[in-house]
């Protein structure tokens, strides 16, 4: 099944209007100015977070390619776009990183838009800035991220020149990687288009993680699946495998098994 993500994104802000306040060692994205491309939002559910004193949040992932010169990446001989992951817990207030990034990406994109995925493919300016765990030695550890102490970068690439008033546009790479979305029970989508948006996060084959074991790629479905809210959801309903019909009527599956095998004295 295709996915139109700009319909979806109409459909899905019927139920969740966004506009409204409510593994292996990559390498690093490099420090400066960033062109870049809106290509995916997938919520994972709700999971617990790493401290105890916070509530559990429902879980997004928003991804970006990253195209400017020093962020491209040797892929089979070819230079491609970086992938970038900003996760966020989901949270309507405006007080949220969540809705500061919608707001955001709205406003620099033209605004309209009442769902991230009516933003797909579009073009972004923005900064990627280091910092660091403030630890020394082997603990360092240094990140990526699109925000200076939680002033996120998202920028148009439509200019103004101060002087002639005439604008430009900043060339961006045409987007490489499919777009991928994917919320998390939102009642708007019929059964078939929320199976479809599952089944698209897909990924096959399995690889060789740092402690040497083999271990799936399929790291998407499986954080979705490991969420709070998982068991007995709509989804575990229509995607984990349920007993059929037919084989009662055939006889293959013996519901007095248990009887046959333990008579009850009368």
């Amino acid at each position: 099944m295709s996915l139109d993500f700009s319909k979806l994104g109409r459909t899905a802000a019927t139920s969740d209007d966004q506009s409204v306040e409510k593994s292996f060692e990559r390498e690093l994205p490099k420090a400066g100015v960033a062109l870049m491309r809106f290509i995916g939002y997938i919520e994972t559910g709700r999971h617990a977070p790493k401290n105890p004193t916070y509530k559990p949040a429902l879980n997004t992932q928003l991804i970006f390619e990253l195209s400017h010169t020093k962020h491209l990446i040797d892929l089979d001989g070819k230079k491609v776009p970086q992938k970038f992951t900003l996760r966020l817990n989901k949270g309507m207030t405006a007080k949220s990183g969540y809705k500061k990034v919608f707001n955001m990406m709205n406003k620099a994109l033209g605004g309209g838009h009442t769902h991230f995925f009516q933003m797909f493919g579009k073009p972004l300016l923005g900064t990627v800035y280091h910092n660091d765990n403030g630890k020394e030695g082997a603990e360092k550890r240094v990140y990526a991220n699109l925000d200076d102490n939680g002033a996120f970068s998202f920028r148009s690439c439509e200019k103004e020149d101060e002087l002639t008033g005439e604008m430009s546009t900043i060339p961006v790479m045409e987007q490489i990687n499919p777009s991928q979305g994917f919320v998390w029970e939102n009642e708007s989508f019929d059964d078939e288009t929320y199976v479809a948006m599952w089944d698209s996060l897909f990924i096959d084959g399995t690889r060789t993680d740092k402690d040497g074991k083999e271990v799936s790629k399929n790291w998407i479905q499986e954080v979705i699946q490991s969420n709070m809210e998982w068991e007995g959801s709509t989804l575990q309903a229509l995607t984990e495998e349920q007993l059929d019909i037919s084989d009662l009527e055939t006889g293959s599956v013996n519901l007095a098994g248990a009887a046959e095998s333990d008579p009850v004295s009368m």
